[in-house]
């Protein structure tokens, strides 16, 4: 009878334990470096207006004269003018002086919000202001230059300095004043109105402050038509939906209605889409109604809902902070992922190198002992000993060793 011995190599409790607290190490570890590089994002604010600043020297010859004065918003209510700055949305006011040794000027800037507001307050300043003061737009800042005297003439290079100190995006401006008819236009009569104080400074269309309801985003551009003789005031009012079109169509009626018949007949009244327009002064029906046939209307398509998800999704606008989100999620899914797999990757080269480390000590030890060829070290495995079960008594390691040698030889 030979004696036998029977190996399970079955993993101890001892090694998986081993195992399991050294990944959840790894894993612990490595979240935590990670989330030391996660920064809590929050909904962008919108910033507070920067303050447009005029400085000392403008161009080569021009200094300035003491120090700029700032008007906040309400502070410029106080001016002639300044309820009709605030409807416009004028932010701050800025004004300084300049003069080259000879000419003394003053510089106002206006900063308002947007470049329409800025636009529409050039227009408006234009018509009611001196022909001498020279005024230009660059993006949401309306700058206004004037002489201290009347006989002094402002240097065109000033303005030209000025601009390039000024340089600021254009921006985007509202559609409508480009929707004027350009024949018989007179230039630089154009206006563009967002609130009825300002429409109650335009002579032609004063009366119109009560009846033009500009609550909704509605607003108006005018100009004059004709020549020095015969000037026929042409106003195209805006709603942005055609409700709002056809009550206001309604409330010009019925201003109208309340008219004499010589007032009446000096107007002329149409609605084209969500356009209202309006001309005074008609003295020739016939070439009124040649100027408002120009006109044109560009259907926009609004959709009525109080969710975005009320709008078909191929006419959903892009949403920023949603694609913000979208793209962070993403982002911190795509890394969760590298990590769980850089950890998976590293357990696993680390049990390799662990195991075999232990391994090959373990037979380097049984060579050493000379046991090598017996059978291998349990290691911690169950070990199923069936010795004094299918060998006799009489034998011994030492007879099986001389029986193989025997065997081989």
């Amino acid at each position: 009878m030979h004696k036998l011995s029977f190996l399970i190599p079955l993993r101890s409790d001892q090694t998986h334990v081993r195992f399991v607290t050294l990944c959840s190490i790894l894993f612990l570890l490595t979240i935590g470096a990670y989330g030391q590089n996660i920064k809590t994002e929050r909904p962008p604010q919108t910033p507070a207006i920067k303050i447009a600043t005029l400085p000392d020297k403008i161009g080569a010859h021009w200094r300035a004269i003491g120090n700029s004065r700032v008007l906040n918003a309400d502070q410029s209510l106080v001016l002639p003018d300044g309820a009709i700055y605030a409807e416009y949305g004028l932010q701050n006011l800025t004004t300084r002086f300049y003069t080259d040794g000879k000419v003394k000027v003053a510089v106002e800037l206006f900063q308002t919000q947007f470049p329409s507001e800025a636009y529409g307050l050039l227009t408006f300043t234009r018509s009611t202001k001196r022909r001498k003061d020279l005024a230009f737009y660059a993006g949401p800042l309306l700058v206004q230059v004037s002489a201290e005297s009347e006989e002094d003439t402002i240097d065109q290079s000033f303005l030209a300095d000025l601009k390039t100190v000024l340089a600021t995006e254009e921006g985007e401006l509202p559609a409508l004043p480009f929707n004027l008819p350009e024949q018989g236009k007179i230039a630089g009569t154009e206006r563009y109105v967002i609130g009825p104080l300002a429409l109650a400074q335009m002579k032609e269309f004063e009366g119109l402050k009560n009846v033009v309801n500009f609550s909704g985003g509605t607003h108006a551009v005018m100009a004059n038509y004709g020549d020095a003789n015969s000037k026929l005031g042409l106003i195209i009012v805006e709603y942005h939906t055609p409700q709002l079109a056809s009550d206001g169509h309604s409330q010009f009626q019925n201003y109208f209605n309340n008219l004499t018949t010589q007032e009446k007949s000096s107007w002329l009244l149409k609605r084209i889409g969500n356009y209202v327009v309006a001309a005074a002064n008609v003295q020739d029906i016939q070439a009124a109604e040649s100027i408002i046939a120009q006109v044109k209307y560009s259907p926009k398509v609004y959709w009525e809902g109080k969710k975005i998800t009320d709008l078909p999704i191929q006419f959903r606008p892009p949403d920023p902070l949603a694609i913000q989100e979208a793209s962070q999620t993403a982002s911190m899914i795509v890394r969760t992922f590298y990590w769980i797999g850089i950890m998976i990757t590293g357990a696993i080269i680390i049990g390799f190198i662990t195991g075999g480390s232990f391994f090959y000590w373990k037979r380097y030890r049984r060579r050493k002992l000379g046991v090598d060829d017996i059978f291998s070290d349990a290691g911690g495995t169950v070990r199923l000993n069936l010795d004094d079960y299918l060998l006799s008594p009489g034998d011994s390691v030492k007879n099986i060793m001389e029986e193989k040698k025997r065997i081989e030889g």
